[in-house]
């Protein structure tokens, strides 16, 4: 008689299986020990021999771990990868508690550290910040070591009672075997009895809405940044899980710092911007990537962080490393400038603030036409809704005075060379595109155009060169400048952002009221030189307390800001104000605008069809309620249809006349608003 045993040990937590196990079940054929813990190493070699030798199956038997060999079965398994080499790799190794701890003077707190048992010489160690930890019974630290449970799990028990401050930082279980070391770790923060909160706060900012928690001082707080829909795909980034921000409550139980870097931009625009940022540029792309950037600063009204400008300014930056090779880059960047000026004036101060943005991209402009002239040119212009750069190489000899006016046509442009997409006036219209035209002259009656607003005109002297011509060795007729021209529709681009209590705007009291214009030419210094240059400037607003000024870039640490020196009013009236100065730079007129209004022009009148139909409707709301009144006998609703037609019509009555009398009233945006 032969008995055929089979044993089934799954379910078992246990990682390994010693030799010798199964000696005494001498009539055993089948086997299976599956376990989500079976360890397939080199503990397990001696398995297979002796299975072979007693010819005896394994049945749904898989190893769990190495990963390496995770799902094959244990047979199946070629010995030489059954090994005991590094990484040491755990089937179970946890650490009670496992996260980090907040507790005060005096508590107890114990911890548990538990492993698989996978050799003898293993150890369970306890190490504070790096240093081993020993049972001391003065400080109420007692340590429990290599408890060895069913064969299967090593385990540790540390217990730190009457907790000091001293026991404040990085607590970890480390298992220590030939094959290699492993660990866990858990943070503890010890307060003091009398602990400190910083309280709860809500941050708005670029990045999202974060809802801060009360928080123990002394303790990092983290937050998941906002999450957005996967379909969006435009930001690049890790996985939602490391995307956190965190915010620091200091001893003192303030806010104190806090990084958001890793969150994405919680506005689209900015979203959108950022990528345009962080996209490569090189001779191929360059251009197109303007264009597509042009494109989407159409709608530069709409920013409203920041953030959207500096990137602005900083793709202008580099596409100003290629503007010598392509004229047409130089055209699309100050397009993209002149939609910037579309932008809300705080954002742009805002910018400026943070990072010199506004500055940055005026400076750009500055380089575009000494980039055209470099490559042989005589002149170059471009024009665009907000801003008009023009320049000129000129002879100092000979130089009989120049005078310049910029205006706005009224007509039908009809530049070529780059398309309309982009080129665009706030009122949205083609046709207010911002021109120079200069002659040789110091009048302007030859520069009488039909159809064109003037905005602005600046006169250099014949004077100008007289100075420098007496100091040049050469001869004067080998003195050769290029002459640059900036208009800009406003002072936009020229905020104001440190304190200016003792400049021309006088702590931002006053405000720019007309165009700015800006004159420059390489090479030549009126330093010391009594040199008069006139510009005559339209003013935008009425206001009081006018006074000239030019722009210095250099002033307040960098940041830029009006003076008056050297710039005085000649004359002025009510729309036209004339100033001089005695240097090239950035003129405009700053006036005080304490409860002034700009200038606005009436509401637009609807089409007349558009109030004879009003009208129409209006009539026939009337009818309605009039014959309900006159046919009331007869008429079988009940109360509550009644009630019904009057509301339909009353408000149908509402949204006409609002729509009629308000649909244009966009000028003043609390109108607006109510309307």
């Amino acid at each position: 008689v032969i008995l055929l045993f089979l044993r089934n040990l799954s379910g078992n937590l246990f990682s390994t299986l010693t030799q010798g196990t199964f000696d005494h079940l001498g009539s055993l054929k089948s086997l299976e020990f599956q376990t989500d813990y079976l360890l397939c190493d080199c503990n397990i070699l001696w398995m297979h021999q002796w299975l072979k030798e007693r010819n005896i199956t394994v049945r749904e038997t898989k190893c769990a771990y190495p990963k390496s060999l995770q799902s094959q079965t244990v047979t199946g398994v070629k010995q030489e990868l059954l090994t005991c080499e590094p990484p040491l790799e755990l089937p179970s190794f946890y650490m009670t508690p496992s996260h980090r701890q907040v507790v005060f003077e005096g508590d107890s707190l114990p911890f548990q550290c538990m492993a698989s048992y996978i050799d003898q010489d293993m150890q369970v160690l306890w190490y504070q910040d790096g240093k081993i930890v020993e049972t001391d019974e003065s400080q109420g630290i007692f340590v429990e070591k290599n408890m060895i449970h069913n064969c299967s799990l090593i385990a540790s028990a540390l217990t730190i009672s009457n907790i000091q401050a001293g026991s404040t930082g990085n607590w970890g279980c480390h298992v220590q075997t030939r094959r290699g070391n492993n660990t866990r770790t858990v943070d503890i923060v010890v307060l003091e009895s009398s602990a400190q909160y910083c309280p709860p706060e809500r941050v708005v900012n670029n990045k999202g809405d974060f809802r801060w928690p009360r928080t123990l001082a002394g303790i990092t707080a983290y937050l998941l940044c906002t999450r957005y829909s996967a379909g969006s795909g435009i930001y690049p980034g890790n996985s939602q899980d490391e995307r956190r921000a965190w915010r620091r409550c200091d001893r003192g139980g303030y806010w104190a710092e806090e990084d958001y870097s890793r969150c994405q931009y919680a506005n689209d625009v900015t979203r959108v911007l950022y990528m345009f940022n962080q996209m490569p540029l090189n001779l191929t792309n360059a251009v197109a990537t303007a264009r597509q950037l042009l494109a989407y600063t159409v709608e530069a009204a709409n920013f409203s962080d920041k953030m959207d400008v500096i990137f602005v300014a900083e793709m202008i930056e580099k596409f100003g490393r290629f503007a010598e090779k392509y004229k047409e880059l130089g055209d699309v960047m100050v397009d993209i400038a002149s939609n910037i000026m579309l932008a809300d004036e705080r954002v742009l101060w805002m910018a400026q603030r943070e990072a010199k943005a506004c500055t940055r991209i005026v400076q750009c402009l500055q380089k575009i036409a000494m980039y055209r002239l470099a490559n042989g040119a005589q002149v170059y212009s471009t024009y665009s809704p907000n801003i008009a750069l023009e320049a000129y190489v000129i002879k100092a000899a000979g130089f009989t005075g120049m005078t310049c006016t910029v205006f706005q046509k009224v007509a039908t442009s009809d530049r070529t060379g780059l398309g309309d997409y982009g080129r665009r006036d706030p009122d949205g219209n083609l046709d207010k595109q911002l021109s120079f035209k200069c002659n040789v002259s110091n009048t302007l009656s030859s520069l009488a155009l039909k159809n064109t607003i003037v905005e602005a005109s600046i006169q250099l002297p014949a004077s100008l060169f007289t100075q420098k011509q007496k100091r040049e060795i050469r001869p004067a007729d080998e003195s050769v400048y290029k002459l640059q021209l900036i208009a800009f529709r406003n002072g936009k681009l020229f905020p104001a952002t440190g304190n200016s209590t003792n400049l021309a705007d006088d702590g931002k009291r006053r405000t720019v009221v007309t165009p700015v214009i800006l004159t420059k030419i390489d090479g030549l210094n009126l330093a010391g030189h009594h040199v008069p240059i006139n510009v005559t400037l339209r003013r935008i607003a009425h206001g009081a307390d006018a006074v000239a000024a030019q722009w210095d870039f250099d002033l307040l640490n960098g940041q830029g800001g009006w003076k008056s020196d050297g710039c005085r009013i000649l004359l002025s009236d009510e729309n036209i104000t004339t100033i001089q100065c005695y240097s090239l730079s950035n003129y405009a007129v700053l006036m005080d605008l304490t409860g002034a209004e700009l200038y606005t022009q009436p509401a637009d009148l609807l089409h007349p069809v558009i109030y004879a139909t009003a009208m129409v409707l209006l009539m026939c709301l009337l009818m309605i309620v009039v014959s309900y009144i006159y046919h009331h006998s007869v008429i079988r609703i009940s109360v509550k249809s009644w009630h019904m037609l009057v509301n339909l019509s009353f408000h149908i009555f509402l949204t006409c006349v609002m729509f009629i009398g308000g649909i244009t009233q966009t000028r003043n945006a609390s109108i607006c608003q109510a309307v």
